[in-house]
């Protein structure tokens, strides 16, 4: 079993990494954000990266990973997302975006109901435009197998 956990965070690193390559032009922010999924009720922490997509000041890749603490197992989502930001001259910003995600289940239960699903992410999100360190607050929907809402903060750097 806790072999299984290690294979399913192992693959989620890679993942991340791998769909987080950015030019160097892009000067990526990093983050890290925490909430709950409504269908687990338990807790989440996840790390993201933010850059900003060709030229343009209003499209943004968010590549991040979340792992959710549940009692009957474990959730770690893999996504990246793309948002567009609608008042980004302001000294906060209102975003909306969507992005392809990956669920990767471990359940702690008789018959071990584990399973990789793939699924697709709706965001909506309000946040801090300046400063080191900027605050925002995201609600999430993710469309899959096993649909959840999600609610999370976060800081990026």
């Amino acid at each position: 079993m806790k072999t299984k956990k290690i294979h399913t965070l192992a693959v989620a690193l890679a993942l991340v990494t791998a769909l987080s390559f950015v030019p160097a032009h892009a000067k990526p922010d990093f983050g890290v954000r925490g909430g709950a999924y409504s269908e687990e009720s338990e807790p989440f922490l996840g790390a993201e990266m933010l850059f900003g997509v060709g030229t343009s000041k209003t499209w943004f890749g968010n590549p991040n990973v979340e792992h959710a603490f549940a009692d009957n197992g474990d959730l770690t989502t893999v996504s990246f997302d793309f948002h567009y930001d609608f008042h980004r001259s302001q000294d906060y910003t209102v975003w909306a975006g969507a992005g392809p995600t990956m669920l990767f289940r471990d359940r702690n239960s008789p018959g071990n109901d584990d399973r990789t699903d793939p699924g697709m992410n709706v965001i909506f999100g309000v946040g801090a435009t300046k400063g080191d360190a900027r605050p925002y607050g995201q609600m999430k929907v993710i469309v899959a197998n096993d649909s959840a809402a999600v609610l999370g903060v976060g800081v990026r750097f």
